[in-house]
């Protein structure tokens, strides 16, 4: 559907603001043990939710939302690196992580790190969260926003996505930044083109 065009179009511009500035590298650790740093992604189109496992439905329906846009993309989606960020590593190991990402989709990845610096990244994406319980309580829960974040190929945050637009709103950024770094990177090649041929 393109009902979504002109809404992903305004958060995009609005991305571009100085006055909005939001994303950024960073470096965690993967579910499979290994740092990852958002650099290790470039050529490909990233999408990334912020949240933590035990969250009761917020979280799983982000997670479901990113599975099935992938599968709506098909091929698209080999270009595509799905990261879910947990905010809770006291709770949400890697090998927790591994598991629970992988059940909604084998692409979907799953971070976490040190609580401050999950607490950085966090602020570079002006992810809202605050823990409700913990040290009170063994079943605390956490308040978060929920936003979908889609990075283009060269590292750059092109398109938020507020939590409970459909599948297909994703599906279609995707589509969309994908075509447009394909675009971009046809262009820089024929550009190296031209200035080789004038040197020669």
């Amino acid at each position: 559907m393109k009902w979504a065009k002109g809404f992903l179009l305004a958060i995009s511009c609005l991305i571009g603001s100085q006055a909005f500035a939001v994303g950024g590298d960073f470096t965690l650790k993967s579910d499979d043990g290994t740092d990852y740093s958002l650099a290790d992604s470039r050529g490909k189109i990233v999408v990334v939710a912020f949240g933590y496992t035990f969250c009761p439905d917020v979280c799983p329906t982000a997670l479901a939302t990113i599975g099935t846009a992938l599968n709506a993309i098909g091929d698209n989606a080999k270009q595509v690196d799905a990261l879910f960020i947990s905010l809770d590593p006291d709770r949400d190991t890697p090998e927790n992580l591994k598991i629970y990402t992988r059940f909604f989709h084998p692409q979907l990845r799953g971070l976490t790190g040190e609580a401050s610096t999950l607490a950085e990244v966090a602020k570079a994406y002006k992810v809202r969260y605050e823990f409700v319980g913990k040290g009170s309580k063994e079943h605390y829960t956490m308040d978060h926003s929920a936003n979908l974040y889609v990075i283009d190929a060269v590292g750059q945050l092109v398109r938020i996505l507020p939590h409970g637009l459909p599948p297909e709103a994703l599906a279609e950024s995707l589509r969309d930044v994908v075509n447009e770094s394909r675009k971009t990177i046809a262009g820089e090649q024929n550009s190296l083109s031209l200035n080789d041929g004038r040197d020669s």
